[in-house]
């Protein structure tokens, strides 16, 4: 039997390369990167979670005043969509007592009660962090949020609501039993911290996460 063997010349050489180099790159980025417990993530001292019976939660806690949280935003909505149906996600606003922190929280619960949270998340840091638009002032907030087509009343009457209050106070008091120290942060089923501090993007972050999730499901059905 002949065997023939290709012959690569120069230019073929130089695809075959790049061909290997993207693969390398892919497998790299891809989820054959493997999260180790005590690097990229720990167990904590379990805590009580809103989930269903039966689902797995996760917890993203943020300010609407942090760059790295803008970063992370961008890629949240598109890596949602692809959740498993076992998996309910809440994003927590931080204050840390601080009062315009604490208003941005109040704008977040009040936009997410209207139903704009969603689509107007990515405007409101852009306009904290790049156009330098003052919402943290009550006023400020309404008019920019009408300029976006909110109703304005709506919306004024859930910025001061009993509800939006209520809501606040429960997210300081997470971010207190949680001990959060640094946003954005990630928590899954109330006994897994995802360590974003060495991560390199969001979408490693995500990667992390969603092993993190196929961890807290295998512990569930060991009970």
């Amino acid at each position: 039997m002949n065997i023939t063997h290709p012959v690569l010349s120069r230019g073929s050489w130089s695809k075959a390369l790049l061909s290997v180099f993207a693969t390398a790159v892919l497998l790299l980025s891809s989820n054959a990167f493997a999260a180790t417990e005590g690097k990229e993530f720990r167990r904590i001292t379990p805590q009580s979670t809103e989930a269903p019976d039966g689902k797995i939660e996760v917890i993203k806690f943020f300010s609407y005043g942090c760059g790295h949280c803008a970063e992370f935003n961008k890629g949240v909505e598109a890596w949602k969509k692809k959740l498993p149906d076992d998996v309910v996600f809440y994003k927590v606003p931080v204050s840390w007592g601080r009062a315009q922190w604490a208003s941005m929280a109040r704008a977040y619960y009040a936009l997410d009660a209207i139903g704009e949270e969603t689509r107007l998340s990515g405007d409101v840091f852009n306009a904290l962090q790049n156009e330098r638009i003052n919402l943290t002032d009550k006023k400020t907030f309404l008019d920019w949020a009408e300029k976006k087509g909110v109703d304005r009343k709506k919306l004024e009457e859930m910025y001061d609501s009993f509800a939006v209050n209520s809501k606040v106070m429960q997210s300081d008091k997470k971010v207190e039993n949680y001990k959060v120290q640094s946003v954005p942060r990630f928590y899954v089923n109330g006994r897994y911290e995802i360590n974003t501090d060495g991560i390199s993007s969001a979408s490693q972050a995500f990667n992390i996460v969603d092993q993190v999730i196929e961890i807290a499901r295998k512990d569930a059905k060991k009970k």
